[in-house]
């Protein structure tokens, strides 16, 4: 009886997964031609600097139809406060390879906080807002232009094992958050990002996830969100230190 029951768990923890994943397509309109498609792929290493510090960095590429984007970030900086609380801070630069227009540089600054939900259930229930400084550099030009934003994610990862296994080598966990981004520029809430997705660990130095992100922005204050953009991204989170990651991501476990 007690095998029966965690096969009916291990079902339905599995078609809650696939709806996360799946659901965000709702919105996807194949005839809609003003909604374009991102493919990315991101490279996140990790290690340790100090007993409450850890160092992060960010790699990756985007690619368009209209535009390839290179990303580079680093230092990237965790401050672990307590096991619920951690700050992030540091510098994200973007080259964005246009085909129609000028090519632009980035430079993104930002520094925010994590906050987690701690729970007896091994779920991640967090909410990390962040402020960023927006700098762009038209390399045609070379003139600069800027503007600053908070972006507020609040997000659920799930373990899709029992709760003896959570956050072992070799399990799943679904992912799934919202993230309205408010740009004083503007005085208005643009855009808004709603994520699903699907995480495996490989061991305690990598983990691989799979998301999709649909995102909504208005042209003015007074319009509705329009689905403008999908993203699909393949994201490889890895340790440069055993057990970092489970320190970064599972604070409370």
């Amino acid at each position: 009886m007690k095998a029966t029951l965690q096969r009916v768990r291990g079902g339905a923890s599995w078609i809650i997964a696939l709806g996360i994943l799946v659901a965000p397509a709702i919105f996807v309109s194949a005839e809609d031609n003003h909604v374009s498609d991102v493919y990315q792929f991101n490279i996140n290493p990790y290690h340790p600097v100090a007993d409450r510090l850890d160092m992060f960095g960010n790699l990756g590429c985007y690619q368009n139809s209209d535009y390839s984007e290179y990303r580079f970030g680093w230092p990237g900086l965790i401050y672990h406060v307590e096991s619920w609380l951690q700050l992030w801070g540091g510098l994200d630069a973007y080259y964005t390879d246009n085909d129609h227009s000028p090519d632009q540089l980035e430079l993104r600054p930002f520094a925010g906080a994590k906050i987690f939900v701690p729970n007896q259930a091994k779920l991640l229930l967090y909410n990390f807002t962040r402020y960023e400084y927006r700098a762009f550099e038209n390399e045609e030009s070379g003139t600069w232009s800027n503007y600053s934003r908070i972006r507020s994610r609040f997000g659920a990862e799930i373990p899709l094992t029992s709760r003896t296994s959570a956050w072992t080598e070799k399990t799943f966990y679904a992912l799934a958050d919202v993230e309205p981004f408010y740009r004083f520029d503007k005085n208005e809430w643009d855009p808004v990002q709603l994520r699903g997705g699907l995480g495996y660990i490989v061991n305690k130095r990598i983990r691989l996830e799979l998301i999709y992100t649909g995102q909504f922005t208005r042209s003015s204050a007074d319009r509705s969100f329009q689905h403008s953009e999908n993203l699909i991204e393949l994201n490889l989170k890895l340790a440069l230190h055993e057990g970092i990651l489970a320190r970064v991501f599972n604070p409370g476990d």
